[in-house]
């Protein structure tokens, strides 16, 4: 009688491994990082930049589409770079806050010159302070799809926020 309460209590911790056993050493697929949109997304420090895309009818000039959330106390200049590095904007994200830009209501991030490929990937860095910055290759999309149709470049002078690097 033992033996055959011992054989059914194996029998059924081997049912319980076998159909739970692969999530004990599984990565959990809610931990895992990644950017649910068409934007890409970076990390410099305490400044947190969301879903970056880079809207454009010819690859000239560019209206940068992103959300950039500032963890610290103390508001940041943002510096970002841009093509073959020539390409300089800033941008200023206010301390415990958050800053989004390019869309319609928005302040505006154009970068003009830009000589990018739309349906290629632009080359973007971002640094501020004494933080090691990084670099993401933004998508250059147009405006074909209806959700983008509202975002591409408009005239850079009025926006008070994005202001050019130097």
């Amino acid at each position: 009688m033992i033996a055959r309460g011992a054989a059914s209590a194996i029998l059924i911790g081997a049912v319980l491994l076998g159909t739970t056993g692969c999530s004990l050493f599984s990565e959990k697929a809610t931990l895992i990082e990644y950017d649910p949109s068409d934007g890409v997304s970076l990390s410099v420090g305490d400044v947190k930049v969301r879903n970056v895309l880079a809207i454009s009818e010819d690859g000239t000039d560019v209206n940068l589409v992103l959300t950039a959330v500032n963890t610290s106390s103390k508001g940041v200049f943002v510096n970002l770079e841009y093509g073959d590095g020539s390409g300089k904007k800033q941008l200023y994200v206010a301390g415990d806050s958050s800053a989004s830009f390019g869309q319609p209501g928005e302040d505006t991030l154009v970068l003009s010159d830009a000589d990018v490929e739309v349906g290629g990937l632009m080359p973007l860095y971002a640094q501020y302070g004494s933080h090691q910055g990084e670099q993401v290759l933004v998508p250059v999309l147009d405006a074909s799809l209806p959700e983008y149709s509202t975002l591409l470049p408009i005239d850079p002078s009025s926006s008070p926020t994005s202001t050019p690097a130097g």
